[in-house]
């Protein structure tokens, strides 16, 4: 079977999808592993925008760029200086870089939250749940019987991203980000 190409994502096939999940034992992940091309591509492209919406460090490498990565960072002191070395490359504006390419990590981080966008979309009472806590809703109860209190969403915490794990991997490059494990 052909790979299918993504366009507006950091995923750029399902074949790198389906190999970034593997054996990821989820219920969400072997879902969307089984899911039609077209489904892929849908939550890799929205997992895309969620990073891309983030308060981020640094400026797009290039201003043409569609997404935010990969990214070029204004130098803290001279690079005659620098820890890295020849590792960074400086751009001929005076910013530097690792890389011309998308980084691993963001490309992982896009992988995770494409599945947590499944397992979210794919769980009515987790969608109610969110819809209550977006309406304001502190607790609710149904017939005295149960009953049900709301702290902040996750999503809220994890600046939009469902996944706390894509949010680990993005951290670095969240501007004023804090540490949430």
């Amino acid at each position: 079977m052909p790979d299918t190409s993504f366009t507006d994502s950091y995923i750029l096939t399902d074949a790198i999808l389906v190999a970034w999940i593997g054996a990821d034992p989820r219920a969400a992940a072997v879902a969307l592993k089984a899911a039609a091309a077209a489904t892929q591509e849908w939550y890799c492209r929205e997992a895309t925008r969620i990073i891309d919406a983030l308060p981020l460090q640094g400026y797009k490498l290039l201003s043409s760029q569609d997404r935010q990565f990969p990214r070029k960072y204004a130098p803290s002191y001279p690079l005659s200086w620098s820890p890295w070395g020849s590792m960074v490359t400086e751009d001929a504006y005076g910013y530097i870089y690792m890389s011309s390419s998308v980084p691993q990590d963001v490309i992982d981080a896009c992988c995770d939250e494409a599945v947590s966008l499944y397992d979210f979309y794919s769980d009515a009472d987790k969608l109610e749940r969110q819809d209550l806590i977006d309406a304001g809703v502190q607790s609710t109860s149904l017939g005295g019987q149960i009953s049900e209190t709301f702290g902040s969403s996750r999503i809220d915490r994890y600046h939009g991203l469902h996944s706390k794990k894509a949010y680990q991997l993005l951290e670095k490059y969240i501007e004023n980000s804090v540490c949430v494990r």
